[in-house]
C-alpha cells in the first residue's frame, strides 16, 4: 500500500470515527477525577475553556450546519411582510432520522418531503446536516411551502425556518346615506364601515413518507417535542414565539449518556433563536448524597469564554415504578435555571433526552431562554410560552 493511499485511507478511517455522537470520554471543563454532584455548582469555574471544551467531536459536529441563502427572501412582498411589527414572528425546528450517530444503520430512510404554514411566509434559515450531492431543498415556487429531498442512515437532517403569519386586516365598505335637512334639502354622506372578518386558525403542516404532524400557532409557542418511530429513527420539533425585541432565547442539542468510564455526561451546542451554533454546553448528572438528581454544566461561548453555569435535575418517562427494562429506554426530561460568573440567575432552560443502555451515548434536545428584566424572571412557563 503506497503512503498516500494509507493517508487517505487514515483520514476516512478518523472522520467516520468523530462524526455524531460517539462513546468516547468526555470530561466536563474544569473538573478532574471523580464527577462532583455536591457544590453548588459541581465543581465548575468562570475560567475560559478550549473551543468546545476540547472536545474534537463536538467542534466537527457544529460545523455539519450550515446557513441557508433562502431566494424567497428576494420574491415581491415578502421583505415588507418580514419588516411589518404586526407580524406574527416564530422559529419552528425540525430534526429527523437518527438522533444520534448511530454505524449500526444501514437502510436508508427517504424523508422527502415538505412544509406548509397556511397563511404567511416560511424563510428557511439553515439546513442540517444535509449531505452535498444526496439531501437538497427544491426550487422555491411559493412562500407557503418549503420542500426538500432527504435520506438519512446513520444520522440526521433538518431544517431551521422562520415563520411570519400577517394579522387579520380590516376590511372596508364605503356607502352613501341620505341626509336631509331642515330646508328639505337632500346631501349624500359617505360612511365608511369597519368590518374585521373571523380570522381562520393558522397551521403548520410537517409532511414526510416516515412521519407528517400539523401543528396549531399556540402549539408552536411552546413546541418542545420528540417522536420516537417504530425503528430507531425519530423526529424532534422545536419552537419559539420571537417578539421584535426579544429576550435572548434558543435552542440546545447534543449527547446525554455515559462515557467509558461511566460518568454520567452531557455535551452538546447552543443555539440562538434561529438555529445558529454559538456556543457549547458541558455537564454531568446523577444522584447527590441526598439521594436528589441533579445536573450541572457550563455555557460556553464559541471562543471558550463563560456564558453560564447550569444548575437544575431531571427525571424519566415512564417513572420510576415502570419496569426495569421500560425505565433503562424511556425518555427523559431535564430543566434547569442559568446562573452568571456571579452566581445570579439569569435564565432557565429545558428539554427531553433519551437514554441509552450501557456506555452508547443517547442525545437531548431542548429550549433556552434569558431574563430581560426581574418581570420576566417571575413569569411562568405557560405565560411566557417556554
Amino acid at each position: 500500500m503506497t503512503k498516500k493511499l494509507f493517508t487517505a485511507l487514515l483520514a476516512m478511517m478518523l472522520l467516520i470515527w468523530f462524526a455524531g455522537c460517539s462513546e468516547s470520554p468526555v470530561e466536563p471543563g474544569s473538573l478532574s477525577g471523580e464527577l462532583n454532584l455536591e457544590d453548588e455548582f459541581g465543581g465548575y469555574t468562570a475560567q475560559i475553556e478550549p473551543e468546545g471544551f476540547g472536545d474534537v467531536e463536538l467542534v466537527q459536529e457544529a460545523n455539519q450546519d450550515e446557513e441557508f441563502d433562502d431566494t424567497m427572501l428576494l420574491s415581491p412582498g415578502v421583505d415588507s411582510l418580514i419588516e411589518d411589527p404586526d407580524v406574527g414572528y416564530y422559529h419552528f425546528r425540525a430534526v429527523w432520522g437518527q438522533m444520534c450517530y448511530d454505524s449500526t444503520v444501514t437502510n436508508p430512510t427517504d424523508w422527502s418531503g415538505s412544509l406548509t404554514i397556511s397563511r404567511g411566509a416560511e424563510i428557511i434559515r439553515k439546513v442540517i446536516r444535509f449531505e452535498l450531492g444526496q439531501d437538497y431543498i427544491l426550487e422555491r415556487y411559493a412562500r407557503e411551502i418549503i420542500e426538500w429531498h432527504s435520506i438519512t442512515t446513520v444520522h440526521n437532517d433538518g431544517i431551521s425556518v422562520d415563520l411570519f403569519i400577517p394579522p387579520v386586516r380590516p376590511e372596508f365598505d364605503t356607502l352613501l346615506i341620505p341626509e336631509v335637512d331642515t330646508l328639505g334639502d337632500t346631501a349624500w354622506v359617505e360612511v365608511i364601515d369597519t368590518t374585521y372578518p373571523e380570522p381562520v386558525p393558522v397551521t403548520v403542516t410537517f409532511e414526510t413518507g416516515p412521519y407528517s404532524r400539523t401543528f396549531t400557532m399556540d402549539e408552536l409557542m411552546k413546541l418542545d417535542t420528540i417522536v420516537y418511530l417504530d425503528d430507531s429513527s425519530a423526529v424532534a420539533f422545536h419552537a419559539l414565539k420571537l417578539n421584535r425585541i426579544p429576550c435572548p432565547k434558543g435552542f440546545l442539542a447534543g449527547v446525554w449518556g455515559v462515557d467509558v468510564e461511566g460518568n454520567k455526561i452531557f455535551r452538546g451546542m447552543w443555539m440562538d433563536h434561529r438555529g445558529v451554533i454559538t456556543g457549547y454546553l458541558n455537564g454531568h448528572y446523577g444522584v447527590n448524597e441526598n439521594g436528589m438528581r441533579v445536573l450541572f454544566g457550563k455555557w460556553i461561548s464559541m471562543s471558550g469564554e463563560f456564558e453560564g453555569f447550569i444548575k437544575g435535575t431531571y427525571g424519566y418517562h415512564p417513572n420510576d415504578n415502570a419496569n426495569g427494562n421500560a425505565f433503562r429506554k424511556g425518555p427523559g426530561w431535564f430543566k434547569a435555571n442559568i446562573y452568571s460568573a456571579d452566581r445570579v440567575e439569569i435564565g432557565v432552560l429545558k428539554g427531553k433526552f433519551r437514554s441509552a443502555e450501557g456506555i452508547r451515548n443517547g442525545f437531548f434536545q431542548g429550549r433556552w431562554k434569558l431574563h430581560c428584566n426581574d418581570l420576566d424572571a417571575n413569569i411562568s412557563d405557560t405565560e411566557e410560552g417556554f
